[in-house]
Parts: structure tokens; sequence; C-alpha cells
């Protein structure tokens, strides 16, 4: 499987290597298998559809992202959806021709433009679902029209393909309106200018998340995976300690109650902000980014927080602007420094679609050799 690797050490077993689990940009993956680019139908998008997929319905992306997994010599870590969100007198239309999405409230229209960008692969967001707070009581009565349902049996289907596939959750709302829904300099402004108004919003969307937590940890799948993307580059500790880690608590509550973990993925500029996180009951961080990129070191991320899973150590930009000599140099002082630990497993963001093949050959040919020395 996929994730065998993965189940083998979270088990508590000895895997026959370090496992390496590289996020995959989508245009990265197509390219490795020879697929035709994809347009901004495959968006990350910020409104979940009632279909509950995470991906374009006109393709198995699932086995797209595990057959490149596998060819490039990787471990694979799927996200999937377990939970439906059921609209009752809101309606949202797509374009996936244009990437404008608009919805209808009983509070009036909300629109999110997304254009997708073929030398990055990515899909980037022109035009934010939320502009400020004159859309505040739309995106109220959008969030209100909102039902979790369980949509156990498609999760469950991708799980036994995939190995340990990971839940995916939303994350805290002062990170959803940073990174999705507000944008990050409109959402600073309006915590700044209309901070009870943000705080109420906030409270809504913090119930609502709570709803669809208690959906998601009934149901299948052992580690639930927020995309928090945590970072002092969006956020500074002290309003991410009073807004955000009140609420990675409360989730924290719901998946240790149903025995599950909770493996947040956090990405960002992370190391002024360990004193934070120390004070969350996670089970782990997923896609560390190491310097120059990210500034999070590892092992000073393992002695400031404990016996908790890290997953990262790589910073994925030196991909595509590294030579394959010091890529591998990058990534091997960061398997030297974690050497042994059973609670650490190499891993990064997205491999960009920029990536040269040869740097990522370096860093499986490093993998491979963790066999005869990492846990020795």
């Amino acid at each position: 499987m996929p994730s065998e690797r993965v189940m083998a050490l979270m088990s508590g077993r000895r895997p026959d290597r370090l496992p390496w689990l590289p996020e995959l940009n989508a245009g990265f993956v197509r390219k490795t298998l020879g697929r035709p680019a994809a347009g901004p139908n495959l968006a990350a998008d910020a409104i979940d559809d009632e279909a509950g997929a995470s991906q374009d319905q006109d393709e198995d992306y699932l086995s797209l992202e595990a057959r490149c997994a596998e060819l490039v010599g990787a471990d694979h870590l799927h996200r999937v959806k377990s939970v439906l969100v059921r609209r009752h007198r809101v309606s949202v239309e797509k374009d996936p021709r244009t990437g404008l999405t608009v919805v209808h409230t009983p509070a009036g229209q909300l629109r999110q433009l997304q254009q997708w960008d073929p030398n990055s692969g990515t899909v980037f967001t022109r035009e934010h679902l939320v502009k400020g707070p004159e859309d505040f009581p739309a995106y109220r009565a959008m969030l209100d029209d909102e039902t979790y349902e369980p949509n156990y049996a498609s999760a469950e289907e991708e799980i036994a393909r995939s190995g340990l596939a990971t839940i995916d959750v939303p994350a805290t709302p002062l990170m959803h309106l940073l990174l999705w829904v507000m944008d990050v300099q409109p959402t600073l402004m309006a915590m700044i200018d209309h901070k009870d108004e943000m705080i109420d919003l906030m409270a809504l969307m913090h119930e609502k998340n709570m709803e669809c937590y208690r959906v998601a940890a009934a149901g299948p799948g052992e580690v639930l995976r927020p995309m928090e993307d945590t970072s002092s580059m969006l956020t500074g500790p002290v309003m991410y300690a009073e807004h955000s880690v009140p609420c990675l608590n409360d989730y924290a509550q719901v998946i240790h109650a149903a025995g599950k973990l909770f493996l947040p993925h956090m990405c960002g500029h992370l190391g002024g902000m360990l004193d934070v996180l120390a004070e969350v009951d996670l089970d782990g961080i997923e896609a560390i980014t190491a310097p120059p990129l990210g500034d999070a070191d590892v092992a000073e991320m393992r002695r400031r927080l404990g016996d908790v899973w890290l997953i990262g150590g790589v910073d994925p930009s030196q991909y595509a602007t590294a030579t394959p000599e010091t890529m591998a140099a990058h990534v091997r002082r960061t398997l030297q420094t974690m050497r042994g630990d059973m609670k650490f497993m190499l891993g990064h963001e997205e491999i960009p679609l920029a990536a040269k093949m040869e740097n990522v050959q370096a860093v499986a040919r490093l993998v491979e050799q963790t066999a005869e020395w990492f846990y020795a």
C-alpha cells in the first residue's frame, strides 16, 4: 500500500526505511505521468461542494497521486473527505471554464474567481469570496445554511485503496479567512478596524467547524488533518494564541475522544510560533518547512514540542532551484540531525511543477539509503 511504511511506524514498528512524505503539486503529478495539464475546474476551493469530492469528478486523482509517488520513490499520505456539506436555501454556481463561483444566499451574493496558472501548475484566487465586512451578512447566511452529513462509504473506499489516508477537516476560522476566504491583508485590517464583527463571525465559523469535526471524528480514518498552514508570516503569535489555539484544542478534544490523532498541516514559518504551538494538544505537525523558505528547525521543534509526530524538514523550493549536490546536502543534514527518531518522517510541502527530476531522484536515493543506517 502507498502508506505502508507510515502505518508501520505509527504502529510502533520499524519500517524498512524512513518514510518520505512529499506533498505533490497537481501539475508535477501530471507532468511526471505524462498527463495533460488541468484547468480551473481542479481548483482548491474554499467552498465545499455537495459531492464531498476534493478533486475533479472525471478522473481518479488518488490513483494519479499514488502512481506518481511510487514512480519517484516516495510514500503517500492521501487526504480524503468523510463529511458531506448540504445546502438548503443557498445555491452555488461554478463555471469551470472561467473559474468563477457565485454563491446566492438570502442575504446577498458572494463571488469568487480562481484562475489556473500553467507555469506553476497552481490555481490562484483573483477575487476572494469575502472582500470585507460588507460581505459578512451573506457569508454568515451561507454558513448558517450548511448542514453536515456522513460521507463514510466514499472515504472508506479511498482508505482501503491508499492505506492510512488522512481525513480532511476545516482550519481554524482565522486561518480559513486568511488563506482561502478573505485574503491576508483584508483579514488583518478587519481584525483591527472591525474586531467585534470579526470575533462574532469567527465564533459562528467555529461552531460550524465543531459540527463538522464531530461527524468526521465518528467516521473512518485514524488521522484528522486540517490545512491549518500556521505561519508567523500570516499572523503573529499573540493573535494566533487568542483566536486559533482555543479552537485547535476544541477540535483536539473531539478527535481524541474518538480515539484518533490530530495532525494539522502547518507548512509556514513556525520558528516564532513554538511557544504558542506548545499550548495545543496536537499529536503532530505535517509539512514542516526548513530554511531558507521556512524557518522551522525540526530538532528545535522536537525539544520544544516533545513527543509528537514531526513530518517535514525539507525546503521544497530547493527542488526547482538547487543543484542535485546541494539538494542532497540539504536533505542529508536533516536526516543526520533526526537519526533514530521514531516519531519523525521526512516530508515537505508540494514538489513544484518546476522541480528538476534529478533533484527528486537525489532525495529518493538518500531515502533508500536510510534503510542501512537511520534506525541502526
